[in-house]
């Protein structure tokens, strides 16, 4: 049991922050929302995201795990209440700002424990958990709003409340026990066969792109894709509305998991120009108003999502000596949080004074231009690459 808290404990942290995308559609129409101020609820949560991971989320030790956890979750339950409470965009917004920090806070700390419980295996399970939770937080959102009663406040109030359990179970349990596989995985990843592999020669500047894109798509689906859905297919249930979003993201977390990092459909460029795709798809949305095709876009556009942060992630690792993967892979996640953030209210502006049709062209456009830049950046790199013979040469595909 005590192997399986951390994991469920970041399902729910996770949960918390897209519990809101299931329910927009109905804070759309209760509180009148334009489409500026859906995108700005949206990238509150990121905004507050990047600091604290940046900062005050990473510890040095794991004497710093434990008040991070508590200091997270009471953050994540202020969140609950704040938006149970909510009665406008502006409250929404700071609720979204306590969910990023939570979010922050516990997601290293959380990492650690489970990679201390679990071993390799709590790789998988980290994966699985930070799905799960976004998946489970958006469609329980939309179930609870759509059938239960007091639909803005039931399932804020009954996360709170485990949370708030769980929460306590995993802190006031501190033993150290390390799985088998956790010491093996400590030795593999220090050994000097690990430090002499080979690095890939792909330039930052792609993966960065790469992960750029994967969040650009994933802002624009989980802050506008429900709302784009309700206008334009004439459906205000909220389970139906949600699902693309859920879909995209279990299409992403299965793609990582079904595609090896080796495969056509992994390169750097394909990957992005999968996203491109699936955007495309739901852009048909106005000529053929159907919910199948939302979902397809949404199943096409998870795909290449997942495919594009897992490589630009190996492409900026390559990048770094290994004891410092872990800073290259926060600084990663926040310049691509950071820039879905900006890009999603760009977004929510188009649709504002355009339309929610143009909102999705502008992303397709958008993502077309960061494939280009990473396309070029590549091409010139392996042509440098090429007339240097003294530089080893091995392409990521």
């Amino acid at each position: 049991m005590r192997t399986l808290l951390p994991g469920a404990l970041l399902v729910l942290v996770m949960a918390q922050p897209n519990m809101a995308t299931g329910m927009m559609p109905l804070y759309r129409s209760s509180w009148d929302l334009r489409p500026i101020l859906i995108t700005v609820i949206f990238a509150a949560y990121l905004i507050a995201l990047v600091p604290a991971l940046a900062t005050i989320g990473r510890p040095r030790a794991r004497t710093g795990w434990w008040w991070r956890i508590a200091a997270g979750c009471t953050a994540s339950v202020v969140a609950d209440v704040v938006m149970a409470l909510a009665e406008s965009a502006p409250i929404a917004c700071a609720a979204r700002v306590a969910a990023g920090i939570s979010v922050g806070l516990v997601t290293g700390s959380v990492a650690g424990l489970i990679l201390e419980r679990l071993g390799e295996r709590g790789r998988t399970a980290m994966a699985t958990a930070t799905v799960l939770g976004s998946a489970i937080g958006t469609m329980a959102a939309a179930g609870f709003a759509e059938y239960l009663p007091a639909p803005r406040v039931t399932v804020y109030l009954v996360h709170a409340v485990l949370l708030a359990i769980l929460a306590a179970a995993v802190c006031a349990d501190r033993a150290r026990v390390v799985a088998p596989s956790a010491r093996s995985t400590v030795a593999a990843t220090s050994s000097p066969a690990d430090a002499s592999r080979p690095r890939i020669p792909e330039r930052p500047l792609v993966g960065y792109l790469c992960g750029v894109s994967a969040w650009v798509s994933a802002g624009l689906v989980v802050a506008l894709l429900p709302s784009y859905g309700a206008e334009l297919l004439s459906t205000r249930n909220l389970t139906l509305l949600a699902l693309p979003v859920t879909i995209y993201l279990v299409s992403a977390w299965l793609a990582q998991r079904a595609v090896r990092p080796t495969a056509l459909l992994a390169h750097p460029l394909m990957a992005q120009a999968i996203i491109i795709v699936g955007v495309a798809v739901t852009a048909l949305v106005p000529v053929v108003p159907s919910l199948a095709v939302l979902v397809v876009g949404g199943v096409v556009a998870g795909v290449g999502q997942g495919l594009s942060y897992r490589s630009g992630l190996h492409i900026v690792s390559a990048a770094t000596e290994p004891g410092d993967h872990a800073r290259a892979a926060s600084r990663y996640a926040a310049v691509a949080y950071l820039f879905a953030a900006i890009a999603t209210v760009g977004f929510g502006v188009v649709a504002t004074t355009a339309s929610m049709s143009t909102a999705v062209l502008t992303a397709a456009a958008l993502l077309t231009l960061i494939l280009a830049i990473a396309a070029v950046t590549r091409a010139r790199h392996t042509t440098t690459s090429a007339s240097s013979p003294e530089r080893v040469s091995e392409a990521l595909v």
